[in-house]
């Protein structure tokens, strides 16, 4: 009986110790990439950027300047939050232009990009994206910036009025 128990015994130490060698603590509890706050961040930035009638459905768009020259604001941003019944669905849609050389106000789309992403609860999860990981942290880094920024602007308006 004595011999049983401690074989029984000798059995579970092993279990524990190989689980614990093939899981370490921690393993599942990996840091999402940068990019995955920043679209946490950009969504957080527009459900609270003016009025929404319908909750379900958010949708925005900014004209932003993504290539550094202000100048142009050649790129057009659309974030647009809806509810699927089950999820909230996110979409980021970014449409370059090109500037016709002889007609300054005129523009033609060059390039269109998306990124859609679920959002359930605290987690995100991209479905779809056009971008790189390495694209996509610095291409919401300036979209952050610049829904801030508008943000602000608009703040300054309202105050003057």
């Amino acid at each position: 009986m004595e011999m049983r128990r401690a074989r029984n015994l000798g059995k579970r130490v092993f279990i524990i110790v190989f689980i614990y060698l093939c899981y370490p603590l921690g393993m599942h509890a990996e840091e999402p990439p940068p990019h995955h706050k920043l679209l946490k961040e950009i969504h957080d930035e527009v459900v609270d950027f003016g009025i929404n009638p319908d909750p379900n459905l958010i949708k925005r768009e900014f004209w932003m300047d993504l290539d550094g020259l202000e100048s142009n604001k050649e790129e057009h941003v659309v974030v647009m939050r809806h509810n699927d019944g089950l999820n909230l669905r996110m979409t980021v849609q970014v449409t370059y232009f090109s500037e016709d050389k002889g007609k300054r106000f005129v523009r033609f789309a060059k390039n269109t990009k998306l990124v859609q992403c679920c959002l359930i609860d605290d987690d995100l999860e991209i479905n779809k994206s056009d971008y790189s990981n390495c694209e996509m942290e610095k291409l919401f880094t300036d979209i952050l910036k610049g829904i801030r920024n508008k943000k602000e602007l608009l703040k300054l308006i309202k105050n003057k009025q």
